[in-house]
């Protein structure tokens, strides 16, 4: 049996919910115009404006070939293919399906070249459902970004500018074996140049929405760069945190 306070806690919470039904229905019967602020050059979104991609299960959804992605990649590095591929085509780009099965959360896909692959979203459908349920929509689209944004199908289309992430190098003096960009292991260097890097920071500075906009470089180990410090000079110049 229940302690009391589970009780209480129960009355506030339908009375909190009743509460916001009621503010909620009552706010939409006379909307203000929407609010454009001085980051965004375009008006903030209602609540009910927000699109939502596809949710729930089973759905299809778009995914990508674990094998196939490597290959390009490989042959990219290679010049056997140009990097443009990327931008042009969907490259190992392929169809799959959220399903549930056996108390788990699976993305199940095949690919016409390497077959079939299944792999594990979730171990808790219902906690899955709750945050698909309580997802509040997509935020404003995105715009003055065309000259950073251009990433073929994975372009970001939505979301107000908030981390800008550079990778100065991957040089590193250090062989961690969890490395995310295997630094040191690759077999080549890859670095930019002080105009690539200024260009990054021009553009991203330039996007709207942007409500704060901070920058941080990586690596590889960033301080490897020989622009690493002109590089944050030029950032906070531009007003970058």
């Amino acid at each position: 049996m229940y302690r009391p306070v589970k009780y209480v806690e129960k009355l506030l919470s339908v009375a909190a919910n009743g509460a916001w039904y009621v503010f909620d229905t009552l706010n939409q019967i006379k909307q203000s115009p929407p609010f454009t602020p001085k980051w965004s050059d375009k008006p903030l979104q209602k609540s009910y404006e927000k699109p939502k991609p596809p949710l729930g299960w089973p759905r299809e959804t778009d995914s990508l070939c674990p094998k196939c992605v490597p290959e390009v990649r490989r042959k990219i590095l290679e010049g056997k293919l140009p990097y443009e591929i990327l931008l042009t085509e969907k490259v190992g780009e392929i169809k799959a399906w959220i399903i549930e099965r056996d108390g788990k959360i699976l993305m199940v896909k095949r690919c016409p070249i390497h077959g079939y692959f299944e792999d594990v979203l979730s171990i808790d459908p219902e906690f899955t459902r709750h945050i698909e349920q309580v997802f509040p929509g997509r935020d404003i689209r995105a715009h003055n970004d065309r000259h950073l944004h251009n990433h073929g199908s994975s372009t970001i289309t939505h979301g107000r500018g908030a981390v800008l992430t550079i990778d100065l190098t991957n040089r590193c003096n250090m062989m961690c074996d969890p490395c995310f960009m295997d630094a040191n292991q690759v077999g080549f260097v890859h670095e930019l140049s002080w105009e690539e890097i200024k260009a990054l920071l021009d553009h991203a500075i330039q996007i709207k929405p942007r409500r704060q906009l901070s920058v941080q470089f990586s690596g590889g180990e960033p301080t490897l760069s020989p622009y690493f410090l002109d590089a944050i000079r030029y950032a906070r110049e531009l007003g970058y945190h």
